[in-house]
């Protein structure tokens, strides 16, 4: 895997050179840098999830907004991402209730082998198709959550997690 540790914080360049040495210090050799930009922080981490409950816990008060542990990082496309919820709708108890969050846009290759960038609701639906789970989209017991991040400047990855709620509120 590329990575499996994301860092997003408040904006500017003095908040990123803080998250940068705030985190080594806390974490010491827990976690490696992989790439930056705007307000994202990737790393590689021994224990992502561990190492964001740690973070989570740390960092009131500090331009840290959210701090998200990844399971899968693949290329942004449906069919790819749709291989990888099926995975993740399994380690959904029967009957507990989940919701979709995407955050950036995803795409399909066309017909005539075009890429095509897809509406985040068509997409959404898309992967909902995999998981045979209720909807609950207010206060659901599990969310798969899909971000695209930049990755070394122009490469695009979709980082995806199956994630409590907990676990994705922001700092």
């Amino acid at each position: 895997m590329e990575f499996n540790l994301i860092v997003i914080h408040e904006a500017g360049v003095d908040n990123y050179s803080w998250v940068r040495s705030y985190l080594s210090q806390v974490l010491n050799d827990r976690i490696k840098y992989v790439a930056s930009y705007q307000s994202v922080i990737l790393y590689m981490a021994d224990d992502p999830r561990e190492v964001a409950r740690l973070i989570r816990e740390s960092a009131a008060n500090t331009p840290i907004i959210r701090v998200i542990p990844v399971d899968y990082v693949v290329e942004p496309e449906i069919s790819k991402v749709c291989e990888v919820v099926k995975e993740l709708a399994s380690r959904i108890p029967p009957n507990e209730t989940f919701r979709i969050t995407l955050e950036g846009h995803l795409y399909r290759v066309n017909d005539e082998g075009f890429t095509e960038e897809l509406h985040t609701i068509d997409s959404i639906k898309e992967l909902a198709k995999y998981v045979d789970r209720p909807v609950d989209l207010e206060n659901p017991q599990w969310i798969i959550y899909i971000r695209v991040v930049r990755y070394h400047r122009v490469l695009k990855r979709a980082a995806i997690s199956l994630l409590k709620p907990e676990e994705i509120k922001r700092v």
